[in-house]
């Protein structure tokens, strides 16, 4: 399993989530992004696939149609141009891994 190296400092976004961008070992873009429980993550479409790993917490994520519950080192793949956004049900922290096309 790839580590994740941050490389900027965590900045706090409008909808109260803090984020911060780096790399994992092997290569791949990646954000990491600490929710409180309550947060939503607005929906959004990426033009490139990418994966969430959770590191912590209890997250609530709509992908397309579908919802999926994820805990602590449970990860999924969001497609290219699929709308997904998420709920953080309990205090958490994921990373975001852009993924080849």
């Amino acid at each position: 399993m790839s580590v994740f190296k941050s490389q900027l400092a965590f900045e706090l976004l409008d909808n109260g989530l803090t984020r911060r961008q780096g790399l994992m070992s092997d290569g791949s873009t990646a954000w990491e992004v600490k929710f409180a429980a309550g947060i939503f993550d607005q929906l959004q479409k990426r033009p490139y696939p990418q994966q969430i790993r959770i590191l912590s917490g209890i997250f609530e994520f709509t992908v397309g149609s579908d919802v999926h519950t994820l805990i602590a080192e449970e990860t999924l793949l969001i497609p290219a141009a699929t709308v997904f956004g998420c709920f953080c049900l309990d205090d958490g922290i994921l990373l975001e891994i852009q993924q080849s096309a």
